[in-house]
């Protein structure tokens, strides 16, 4: 699913990043990045998105060396793939319910299975009362419930999440790990770094 072989990260001139980092993560695996702030676990999963390119090594998704993957090609790779970002990304002037369901959207889902699984997630994750609200007027962990209700609402091959459970209470944390884990059970690859 992803392969790191001696992948060095740099910024620049500036000191690396990450210097020889190699690993793989198999097909319904679930795995944990694990480390101190300003350690390189986000820019790992910004490789694994192809959002920062390796200064050196060779960062493999899906079988495909990422290097190799046209322009053209990456909007088809990143739709396997649900991210959970650390600043959210919530579009704005989109409701609750409207960002999540994007995701179906984009690849064309019945507008009735569309609000009939966006509702039932959002209820889950406890954003029920909050469909019709904007991003700006939710709380933190609310934002990131509904960020997470996003990445994970198309059943992606791969899902990545960056500190996904930072801004919500024990019980809600508890609760998210339990769908990341369902979500694995389903045959969804999971790396949470945190």
């Amino acid at each position: 699913m992803v392969l790191f072989e001696s992948v060095g990260l740099r910024y620049g001139d500036g000191p690396d990043i990450l210097k020889d980092v190699s690993f793989a993560l198999a097909p319904g695996s679930i795995h944990f990045l694990v480390g101190p702030s300003g350690s390189g676990k986000s820019s790992i999963l910004k490789l694994i998105y192809r959002a920062l390119r390796p200064s050196a090594g060779r960062v493999s998704l899906f079988g495909r060396d990422l290097a190799t993957v046209s322009h053209d090609e990456l909007p088809d790779m990143r739709r396997r793939i649900g991210i959970v970002f650390q600043d959210f990304r919530l579009i704005e002037h989109l409701s609750t319910f409207e960002n999540v369901a994007l995701t179906l959207r984009v690849r064309k889902v019945a507008e009735k299975e569309v609000w009939q699984h966006v509702g039932e997630l959002l209820h889950w994750v406890g954003l029920g009362d909050q469909i019709g609200a904007a991003p700006p007027t939710l709380s933190g962990g609310q934002q990131q419930r509904a960020a997470i209700a996003r990445a994970v609402i198309g059943r992606p091959n791969l899902l990545i999440a960056d500190e996904p459970t930072g801004n919500v209470d024990d019980a809600m944390a508890v609760r998210l790990m339990y769908l990341f884990e369902e979500l694995n059970r389903l045959g969804t690859t999971v790396l949470i770094a945190t």
